[in-house]
């Protein structure tokens, strides 16, 4: 093999690892769902709710629940997570407050309950389901709950700064507060949310479907320096790879004239 091909080669493979790398370092920052189907969530986690009146999880669930976890001033999937619980209640054949319910949660604590307010009255202005107001309830509360309840949910996030890294993922709870199911990404089905609440007000678990996970991010997390390493050398090593295959393409069209 001749000098320029043997650089050549090196360089190729050295490339190739190096993207390998970022890869996979970029899949260890992914913050997504574990899966807790047929677990419990702890009836002792205390929220505020709209009347500024701290309450127990488990007085508020006795029927098929829909929980949300988000951040109300989320500048990313939050607010289709959001859209897609509005849509599901104006379009399913099941009565809210009846069949089933809406809960809501920030996974910010430092978010007042006032934010909540607000965002629940920009959703009512748009909704044709008048019950609303009273059967989908908005919450905040402490770091320290929001640890508690999103682990034993499965639910992953990580914090930077004032924004959030999390998946798009709502969970449907039993009226025993067993998870039932998970719904994943911005919209649910009717005919899909329909099974899913008879399963559930029958205490039924049932395996997730359209496991279509989305993720609300918008930053490289600085405390994975590696991965920030790994990327740029990876960049600088294809420009230098591509200035290599020109020299070399060009040394053999010389040879062969």
């Amino acid at each position: 093999m001749d000098p320029v091909r043997h650089i050549f080669y090196r360089l190729a493979v050295f490339t190739i690892t190096l993207l390998s790398l970022a890869d996979i370092s970029a899949q260890d920052n992914r913050f997504g769902i574990v899966e807790k189907l047929g677990e419990s969530l702890p009836q002792d986690i205390v929220l505020l709710n709209e009347d500024s009146v701290w309450v127990r999880l488990g007085d508020l669930i006795d029927k098929p629940t829909l929980l949300s976890f988000v951040y109300y001033k989320c500048p990313g999937l939050c607010s289709p997570v959001m859209d897609g619980l509005a849509e599901i209640i104006d379009k399913s054949d099941l009565k809210l407050g009846k069949d089933y319910q809406v809960i809501t949660i920030s996974i910010d604590y430092r978010e007042p309950i006032s934010l909540a307010r607000e965002k629940k009255k920009s959703y009512l202005k748009v909704m044709e389901t008048k019950s609303a107001g009273h059967f989908w309830k908005f919450y905040v509360t402490d770091s320290s709950a929001v640890k508690k309840l999103t682990d034993a949910a499965g639910w992953n996030f990580t914090r930077k700064g004032k924004d959030f890294t999390h998946a798009a993922a709502t969970l449907l709870i039993t009226p025993r507060m067993k998870i039932s199911q998970y719904f994943y990404g911005t919209f649910i089905l009717p005919m899909h949310f329909h099974m899913a609440v008879e399963d559930a007000r029958a205490e039924r678990i049932d395996a997730s479907r359209l496991k279509d996970l989305k993720y609300c991010y918008n930053f490289v997390p600085e405390k994975n320096k590696t991965y920030s390493t790994v990327v740029s050398s990876a960049g600088i090593a294809i420009l230098v790879l591509a200035a290599f295959l020109f020299i070399w393409l060009s040394l053999a069209k010389t040879s062969k004239s």
